[in-house]
């Protein structure tokens, strides 16, 4: 018998006899009054993560999750569900005791066509008024952080030109998403 062969073998062997060991102590997940021990940390998966075990209804999914031990969501598609589905995801993680993680400022899709590096006007605005709607999903599903994507480098403009760019923008969206002013920015 050949080395590799015997090795092949013995790890199938091995695999085979600790299988029902690992499985006959493992408990199915019955019901949701029978939630499993919450992990210590917040780890907050996505939607779509366990669909095989909690079908294609996100709130679904959310119960399983709640399930399993996770106690926070992230999701980064958040901006393009319907406001009725935001609201719903929101009070179902409030009456679990989930937090909301982060979610995408989106404003340009995937990957960024547009940049707020170059501080064009055009963009910036745009980034304004998305923050804006973003404040409105935020309130919708008790989310407190948000993930802003500010675009692509920029070849042709110093790396300090668009940190400055960038910064400005942010800043922007600060004041403009949580005051509305009196005249456009």
């Amino acid at each position: 018998m050949e080395r590799r062969d015997f090795t092949k073998n013995l790890i199938a062997g091995t695999g085979l006899l600790t299988m029902p060991s690992l499985t006959k102590d493992m408990k199915p997940l019955t019901s949701f009054n029978n939630p499993q021990p919450p992990f210590k940390l917040k780890y907050a998966p996505h939607f779509g993560m366990f669909e095989n075990s909690a079908g294609k209804d996100e709130i679904d999914q959310l119960k399983f999750m709640y399930e399993v031990g996770f106690r926070a969501l992230e999701d980064n598609g958040m901006m393009g569900k319907s406001p009725e589905l935001q609201t719903k995801i929101g009070d179902t993680m409030a009456k679990l005791g989930m937090s909301m993680g982060v979610f995408v400022v989106g404003f340009d899709g995937w990957p960024p066509k547009s940049t707020l590096t170059t501080g064009d006007k055009e963009w910036r605005d745009k980034f304004l008024k998305t923050c804006r709607e973003a404040v409105e999903v935020a309130k919708r599903c008790n989310a407190k952080y948000m993930t802003v994507v500010p675009g692509n480098f920029q070849r042709d403009l110093p790396m300090g030109i668009q940190t400055a760019n960038v910064i400005e923008s942010l800043r922007q969206a600060a004041v403009y998403s949580f005051v509305i002013p009196t005249k456009p920015i």
